[in-house]
């Protein structure tokens, strides 16, 4: 267990930060975690950008889990490739693009719910 501080003066605690998830067709995927101190208001599941689960939406994990929130955001590219993350160069946007010319949005979602499963015990999620 860690604490992190961020610019916003938040103290944050934190337990596996990356976790693998498996989903209802045995597809497993990564996922960062990131957990409340004292007792979760609830869980929200963070869904990425084309960027993947970069630093950015680790950030949102962060600041949802000082708010009192169990945080997840799965990688769900990991089903074409595992822990993609791009940068904002115009050659890794086209490149991060690719990977949702053809999305399979039943996969994205069993993928999204074995994430909510993953927060489902700190009560309500959103």
């Amino acid at each position: 267990m860690s604490n992190l501080s961020h610019s916003e003066g938040l103290q944050l605690e934190h337990y596996m930060p990356d976790i693998e998830l498996t989903a209802e067709d045995g597809h497993r995927l990564g996922a960062y975690i990131a957990e409340p101190k004292g007792k979760a208001r609830g869980g929200v599941v963070v869904a990425q950008e084309i960027f993947g689960v970069n630093d950015h939406i680790r950030s949102v994990c962060d600041r949802l889990a000082a708010l009192g929130y169990r945080a997840i955001a799965p990688s769900l590219f990991d089903r074409t490739e595992r822990n993609f993350q791009s940068g904002y160069a115009p050659d890794e946007i086209a490149r991060a693009r690719s990977f949702i010319e053809a999305p399979d949005w039943d996969a994205f979602v069993r993928d999204t719910d074995a994430a909510r499963l993953a927060v489902a015990e700190a009560g309500r999620v959103g």
